[in-house]
């Protein structure tokens, strides 16, 4: 029987709170900074893959059909994406609006997740009119990252963001160089060299098989 249980060090994670008392410290106390961040480093961080998903569509469906509507996806949506997430052993940090943020333990496990959800939205839209399929893009990172109770932060946090927000269409899922090399299982990734906010980078698009 497969194991769904979320990777033990992603289970429980400090609380929001202990990090803004954190931050508040070292705000008062700029003399302490490096000990400090050392202790905030050693409570929070964690090196692990980062996928933020995005909803495709947003504008031209609430234009069209209006809010309620697309709020009522967005909570299909949440139905089959949280699954999906925990069956790969990574956790959800959040929902927020038609976003979600979730962390796994290894790159090969958010690359899963990720087809996973791509095939059962795939599923799930068979069953509805046109208006109501829901398609998503997705970004995933790997790298230190400081996880609290229902936020996260990092750099590898920010490329996903970028790329599952800003870069990625509907449907597509990127990976970030750092995730592309953490992965173990070879995946049928496509280089793309990409400039963000002045930066270039090097981005990988996963491509599907007809059967993903």
């Amino acid at each position: 029987m497969p194991n769904h249980k979320p990777y033990a060090s992603l289970a429980k994670l400090p609380t929001c709170a202990i990090m803004d008392h954190m931050l508040i410290q070292r705000v008062e106390h700029p003399e302490k900074a490096k000990q400090l961040d050392a202790k905030i480093r050693k409570t929070f961080e964690k090196t692990v893959a980062i996928m933020v998903l995005d909803m495709s569509g947003f504008s031209r469906l609430v234009q069209r059909y209006g809010i309620i509507h697309y709020l009522a996806m967005i909570r299909r949506m949440r139905r089959v994406v949280a699954p999906a997430i925990a069956r790969n052993h990574g956790v959800v940090i959040k929902f927020e609006a038609d976003n979600c943020f979730a962390v796994f333990p290894k790159a090969d496990d958010a690359v899963q997740a990720s087809r996973e959800i791509k095939h059962d939205l795939d599923v799930a839209n068979l069953a509805t009119p046109d208006e109501s399929d829901i398609y998503v893009c997705m970004g995933i990172g790997y790298g230190p990252t400081l996880l609290a109770c229902d936020d996260m932060y990092g750099n590898e946090m920010n490329l996903a963001s970028k790329l599952g927000e800003d870069v990625a269409e509907k449907g597509e899922v990127f990976l970030t160089e750092a995730a592309k090399k953490a992965c173990k299982k070879k995946h049928d990734l496509a280089l793309v060299p990409l400039t963000i906010s002045g930066v270039t980078m090097k981005a990988y698009k996963l491509r599907f098989t007809p059967s993903a």
